[in-house]
């Protein structure tokens, strides 16, 4: 079966984990739960994978790689596209990386060099869930973020039919942001392939896909 995973790094018992499969021209939602850091979110994930299954893609929720001259171009231009779509607080919504926590600056690099020694062939890809929500059309200057549930997500996937908590939400949002991408057309955008000067904090290859449909 091939799977995609996402992770929303946290804090204790605040690391969303997902694993979705595709069916059907959309993800099946088999299982997500909240961990207390990037191992066990990992150990947790590798619980529900047999040896029959492919990861094929992940969606992260961190800052996969740095920039040493400031801010990263990729976060400003998600900044300047969902302020277009009507985010109030785009510099929040898309924070500079020196100014984030380190459960999510230190966690996502840290689950990123795991999923890479873990599951080789995956592609692994930075996810901003609620930038992604406005660049989807699932958020608006009328709709934010906060109010759009996994209900909201049935275009793209088939939810288990439980209630998930926020970083459940964001970790299967990233699932759906690996997974699209190579599903999608010329719209999308991969913004780490337009950084200049990038570092990586880890022995993996970052991806930043986004859906650029609405801004072009």
């Amino acid at each position: 079966m091939n799977l995609y995973l996402g992770f929303d790094p946290g804090g204790e018992k605040q690391f969303g984990w997902s694993i979705s499969s595709e069916s059907d021209e959309c993800l099946v939602v088999h299982k997500t739960g909240n961990a207390n850091h990037a191992v066990g979110a990992l150990e947790a994930v590798r619980q529900h994978i047999s040896d029959s299954d492919d990861v094929i893609a992940v969606g992260i929720d961190a800052p996969l790689f740095w920039v040493a001259n400031g801010g990263r171009a990729a976060d400003k231009k998600v900044r300047d596209a969902i302020k277009l779509l009507g985010a109030r607080s785009p510099s929040g919504t898309v924070q500079q990386i020196n100014s984030l926590r380190g459960a999510c600056l230190v966690q996502g690099a840290m689950i990123a060099s795991l999923i890479a020694e873990s599951f080789p062939e995956a592609s692994i890809n930075e996810s901003h869930p609620k930038a992604f929500l406005f660049l989807l059309g699932l958020a608006s200057s009328v709709v934010q973020p906060s109010n759009v549930t996994v209900e909201h997500f049935s275009n793209y996937i088939k939810p288990s039919g439980r209630t998930y908590s926020e970083h459940e939400r964001d970790a299967i949002l990233g699932c759906i942001a690996s997974w699209l991408p190579a599903r999608a057309d010329k719209a999308w955008r991969n913004l780490a392939m337009e950084e200049e000067s990038m570092i990586v904090p880890g022995a993996y290859e970052p991806n930043y896909w986004m859906p650029w449909e609405l801004i072009t």
